[in-house]
């Protein structure tokens, strides 16, 4: 409100001063010019106040790109650290398997070492539960006293046998128990690690929200919306110089064919609801394309709709993660606003594979990917070529 009250004051201000130097030149020529030096000095004034505005209106603009710069770069390092934090998990998980594994390897060499210590106590009470009596009968059962003595030996030599054996199911159970006991430090320090990523990305994300109201403020929303078009625009063309590029340099000899035979009849490279036009403008203002919007969860996989091969993948302003794939005679799918790329340059796709992995460009509609059919820089109405039951 105020920011309109001072456009106002402005705006009356110069209509004034116009006004003014419009009435004292008209006097000035009908009373032998006495006020000309006058109103010449008041028109300088004029333009020096223009210029202030023009120069304040650069000021908000700078500030406006700036704050778009570094909301961009923000939601890079949230992309960044949300990876970061995956990779964590999946190392967690992956100890957490070998604890488990070592968790079960101790419980073996317990089962080992318990059938190994019943052996040997039968044979202790074999051995000495007759005390002199057994010796006796063993004697008696001797042909000769060298067979007594063969016996007696045979019999110790089993015991210290078994006597090993324990204690090497002893000393494996020990380093395992060691190796388990420092996979679960490490399992505490990824847990910490992991905790401190999420804190920090929560800082980050706090920090985009804060920076997303100062922009609010920086412009009135219509200025602000149509800077946005306006740099999107600039993205849309840069994306049609970029499938000129690829529609040049293509190998047709390595591409399929049939793809124009497909339409109406192309399944869709995400089950979900399929947003465009009017609905997308209600969820972001920024969204102005001919492509569709399908909803879906967050890091579900996204598929190609037909063989071809991936002419783009990576980052693109105003499309985030971005993967063009080329399907021939000129005709190209592109998938935009992906959590991530599975695919790369170069690698050949098959209908149906996935390439990449549902984003959340934190628009009302929440998760999806953005999605455009083109023939050349033509962009087609996908909802004539996608089966849509």
């Amino acid at each position: 409100m105020s920011l309109r009250i001072n456009d106002f004051l402005s705006s009356f201000s110069i209509i004034s001063a116009v006004t003014m130097v419009f009435f004292s030149i008209e006097f000035s020529e009908a009373e032998e010019k006495p006020y000309v030096d006058s109103a010449r000095s008041q028109g300088t004034q004029i333009e020096e106040y223009l210029l202030e505005q023009q120069e304040e209106l650069l000021s908000v603009d700078t500030k406006e790109k700036d704050i778009l710069g570094q909301l961009e770069r923000l939601e890079k390092d949230v992309t960044r650290k949300r990876r970061e934090v995956r990779k964590l998990s999946n190392k967690i998980e992956k100890v957490s398997v070998e604890i488990l594994a070592g968790q079960g390897r101790i419980r073996q060499l317990n089962q080992s070492s318990l059938a190994v210590r019943r052996t040997l106590t039968k044979r202790l009470v074999a051995f000495y539960k007759f005390g002199r009596p057994g010796y006796v009968r063993l004697l008696a059962n001797s042909t000769s006293l060298q067979e007594f003595q063969k016996a007696i030996k045979y019999t110790k030599a089993l015991m210290n046998q078994d006597k090993e054996i324990l204690d090497m199911l002893a000393r494996q159970m020990s380093q395992v128990e060691n190796e388990v006991q420092i996979l679960k430090k490490n399992v505490a320090a990824l847990e910490a690690l992991k905790k401190a990523k999420n804190e920090s990305m929560a800082l980050v994300e706090k920090s985009i929200e804060k920076k997303v109201l100062l922009l609010m403020k920086v412009h009135r929303e219509k200025e602000f919306y149509a800077k946005a078009v306006e740099e999107l625009r600039g993205a849309t063309q840069a994306l049609n110089h970029t499938v000129m590029y690829l529609e040049k340099e293509d190998r047709q000899e390595s591409l399929p064919s049939g793809f124009a035979e497909m339409k109406g009849k192309i399944p869709l490279p995400l089950h979900g609801k399929i947003l465009r036009g009017a609905q997308l403008v209600k969820s972001n203002p920024f969204m102005h394309r001919k492509g569709i919007y399908i909803t879906g969860c967050a890091r579900e996989e996204v598929r190609s709709v037909f063989p071809g091969r991936v002419d783009f993948s990576g980052w693109f302003k105003g499309y985030g993660q971005l993967m063009i794939i080329n399907h021939g005679s000129h005709y190209f799918t592109v998938f935009a606003h992906l959590d991530e790329t599975i695919k790369q340059k170069g690698e050949m796709v098959s209908g149906g594979e996935a390439v990449g992995l549902v984003g959340n460009p934190g628009w009302d509609a929440g998760p999806g990917v953005y999605f455009e059919i083109r023939k050349g820089r033509e962009q087609l109405d996908p909802r004539a070529w996608l089966k849509i039951e």
